[in-house]
């Protein structure tokens, strides 16, 4: 299972779903998380804090889904420290248009702060 989920709050007490991400993630999978944060479901719109662990590749169906959900959460910190990783990640944005509520970050301190600093 690529996403490992777990809820938890950010330093300031906000709410957030920490998402351990590895392997290889399919549409299935981004399917998964479009289920937890869909409109009345328990994380919708809450801060998400995605950690990218070395290695994960995501399908081409992911990728071609992950855009459809920037309407249903708050804001997502994507932690990511391979520079392979970062690069595809960044590609995937550059093709389908950034998000203005989505930032990588290469530490969970730095993606926690900064989805502290926003008001959602």
């Amino acid at each position: 299972m690529p996403f490992f989920y777990e809820e938890a709050t950010t330093p300031q007490n906000r709410p957030l779903l920490r998402i351990l991400a590895r392997d290889e993630v399919t549409l299935a999978d981004a399917e998964g998380l479009g289920a937890r944060i869909e409109v009345g479901a328990p994380n919708h719109r809450w801060r998400i804090l995605s950690i990218v662990e070395k290695g994960t590749e995501y399908s081409a169906g992911a990728r071609k889904y992950f855009p459809s959900l920037q309407p249903k959460y708050g804001a997502i910190a994507v932690v990511v420290t391979s520079p392979i990783v970062r690069a595809a990640i960044n590609m995937m944005m550059r093709l389908t248009g950034q998000a203005p509520n989505l930032r990588l970050f290469t530490t969970e301190a730095e993606g926690l702060a900064w989805l502290d600093e926003l008001e959602i």
